[in-house]
This record gives C-alpha cells, structure tokens and sequence, in this order.
C-alpha cells in the first residue's frame, strides 16, 4: 500500500493491516471533517433500481459497471443501486456480489462476465428468509448519498475523548460493552444511570473497550439508560441507548439465524456481514451494526462496501469525522488499480 493510502484510511485497520483508528493528525495538526451537503433521502437510483452491489472484490483484475444508457464502462460505487438493463463486469479472479429486491443474490466472476442485470428475482426456500433479504435490500437501496464534506485543520493537542459505542441506539439485551476514543490513560470513568438513577460507575479505567460487568445490575428490556465518560480536567461526554423488548430481540435473533442460513438458489449469497449489519441498522441498532463491521472490516480490510456501510452508521450516531473516512476509504477502494 502506497503512502497516499495511509493519509486517506479512515477510523479502522486500513488495508495490508495499517493502523489508521481515530482523527487523522500530523504533529499537532487534527482535522476536523464539516458536512456541507444536507442528505439526499434516496439515491437517484434508487426508486427503480432492483439490485444493489454487495460486494466488490477486484483482486488482480476489475469490477466495473455499464448503465443501460451509457457507453462506458465506469468504477462502481460501494451499495450502488442497479436496474435492468445496467451491466457488471469482472476479469481475471475478481468478484461482485449482487442483492435483489426479490430476495435473490448473484454472484459476478469472468465466467459469467459480463452480466445483465434483469428484472427483480426471487429466491428458492422459506418465505421469511426471502422476505427479510428483500427487506434488507431494499433498506440498502434507500440509504441517501454520502454528504460532501470539508476538511478543516486546526491546532489541537491530540484527538478529543469521546464515546463511541453504546451511542444513541438501541441495544440487544444481554452482554454491553463500552467503547470510547481518546489519548492513551489510565484514569478514565464510567458512570452508568438508569431513570431510577445511577446503575453503576467504575473508574481508573484505561482507554479499551470495557465489557458491563457480569456481577453489576442486570439491564431491564426496554429501559432506557445514559452514561458518561469522565476524563480529568476535560468536559465529560455523554450519550443514551435503549435496550429493546425481549420480543423484539426473540425476532431479530430468529432473523439473524434465517439470514446466516445458505442461499439455496445456487446464484451464490450476499456477504453475510452486509446483510447482518443492514438488518442491525434497520432496526435502529447501531452499536451492533458497527460491532459486525468492524469485526468483518478487521478479517477484509479491502471490501469497500463494509467501509460505506461503517460510514452511513457513524453519520447516523453522529460521529460525522469517522463517516467521512469511510465514505473516503469506501470511494478510494472502488477506484484503485489493482
């Protein structure tokens, strides 16, 4: 990887394993990403398209797309939505991935290349497995374009602490853990407070991700709760989440198992990690969603599909820098000669 990669990576491990977590900073210099653009709330696309692009993997050839209209071959776009008629096109050992609205999944090499994109098809097997992919796609399909951002530099002492999951979501019942970014120390606090008051606090803590004890208070379905982050001598930081029924949670687990089963169409499945962490957005879990991202982004740092996704979950959780690193790294991936 070339070191224009490393400047451009954003808030995870970047490809070949680089580290590039956090804001990015030079010296003392820390950026600061402005949304200049209010989002869209579809892509141009999206009220026609019958597919959307899954995965996008090049390896030592390309992918590369034909809109039915168009004459060119162009770069796709992580989650781009597509409609009869548009082409996918891929050589030597590459691959895309390609969901339907119908609930089917195609998958895209050299030996099917190129391939025309038909009306939406569903798939073989149980009626609530087909549903929930086309569900999930059609989610997918109507996230809004990326905003277009500007980078500010301004002369700062290092990256702010700051909390980065539980954050404004909601949560499944069972195991938390508390995320947060910040410099290295070992004198952080965590203060937990339920609407009956506080729930539970623990501070000396280091900056790594901090499991809610087992031996604390059990978190009650469908309460709601805040907690902060204390760091000595800087402002606090604070956010909420909502641990969801246990009705709900019995239906989104039943929906994960539907979702981790095989595709018996033989067209080949969506990247289950896509799906799994659409469905997690879907329901407003964004904690979860960004937990499945970034355990798959850890195992394919070059899929730029998971980047966009990672990217659309910060902007709704407001964490607008570490969008725009994946929106960048989402973009930078797609364009790239392997």
């Amino acid at each position: 990887m070339d070191e224009s990669r490393e400047t451009r990576s954003g808030g995870v491990t970047g490809a070949k394993g680089r580290p590039t977590g956090g804001l990015r900073a030079s010296g003392a210099v820390a950026w600061l990403l402005v949304a200049l653009a209010v989002l869209a709330p579809t892509w141009a696309v999206a009220a026609d398209a019958v597919a959307v692009l899954t995965e996008i993997r090049p390896g030592t050839g390309e992918v590369r797309i034909k809109r039915s209209e168009d004459a060119d071959w162009t770069a796709p776009r992580a989650l781009q939505g597509l409609r009869p008629g548009d082409q996918v096109r891929v050589t030597a050992d590459g691959r895309a991935t390609l969901a339907f609205t119908g609930g089917a999944a195609q998958s895209v090499t050299a030996a099917n290349s190129p391939f025309t994109v038909q009306a939406a098809r569903g798939q073989t097997g149980t009626d609530r497995a087909k549903g929930l992919m086309a569900g999930v796609t059609q989610f997918l399909l109507g996230q809004p374009k990326p905003p277009t951002y500007q980078a500010l530099s301004v002369r700062a002492g290092g990256p702010a602490p700051r909390i980065l999951a539980p954050r404004d979501t909601r949560v499944l019942p069972g195991p938390l853990v508390f995320e947060w970014a910040g410099p290295p120390r070992p004198d952080y606090a965590v203060h937990l407070m339920g609407t009956q008051g506080m729930v539970w606090e623990q501070g000396g803590v280091p900056r790594r991700p901090l499991p809610y004890p087992a031996a604390a208070p059990p978190l009650v379905a469908g309460g709601h709760y805040s907690w902060t982050l204390d760091i000595p001598g800087q402002a606090s930081q604070q956010a909420q989440f909502d641990v969801i029924p246990e009705a709900d949670a019995a239906r989104i687990r039943a929906a994960l198992a539907d979702l981790a089963a095989p595709s018996p169409s033989g067209d080949g499945d969506s990247p289950l990690a896509i799906m799994r962490a659409g469905l997690f957005f879907e329901e407003g879990l964004y904690a979860e969603a960004r937990r499945e991202l970034m355990v798959a982004i850890a195992q394919d740092p070059d899929e730029p599909t998971l980047r966009q996704l990672l990217g659309y979950v910060y902007d709704r959780v407001g964490l607008i820098d570490l969008a725009a690193q994946e929106f960048e790294e989402a973009d930078f991936l797609t364009s790239r000669k392997p």
